[in-house]
């Protein structure tokens, strides 16, 4: 009767330590799996960030263009306004000097 508790002890003590060690193994599995999964999920938002980075730069970008449009367009009409203006000298300066040319010699 004590061989047979002895041996029933030692049959529980196996079982047991093949208990833990199957335990432990699923711990590791389970904590590799949940790396894993924490490295996709990372990467998942980190995506995520970059896209929505590059729609808030895009649409930074284009509210610029959008504000510098009538900025530009003034500037362009002020350009064209100056070119005028010395167009319209240009021809003056050379009616002026047609005019003295034309007095001087009286030939037309």
């Amino acid at each position: 009767m004590a061989l047979e508790a002895m041996k029933s002890i030692k049959e529980a003590e196996e079982q047991a330590a093949d208990i833990l060690s199957k335990a432990i193994s699923d711990s590791k599995d389970i904590l590799k799996r949940s790396e894993i999964e924490a490295e996709v999920q990372y990467k998942k938002v980190l995506d995520a960030t970059r896209e929505e980075t590059k729609k808030i730069i895009e649409n930074a970008k284009d509210e610029g263009r959008k504000d510098s449009e009538p900025i530009f367009e003034k500037g362009k009409v002020e350009v064209d306004n100056i070119l005028n203006l010395e167009s319209e000298r240009f021809d003056r300066a050379v009616n002026a000097v047609v005019e003295r040319i034309v007095k001087n010699n009286g030939n037309s």
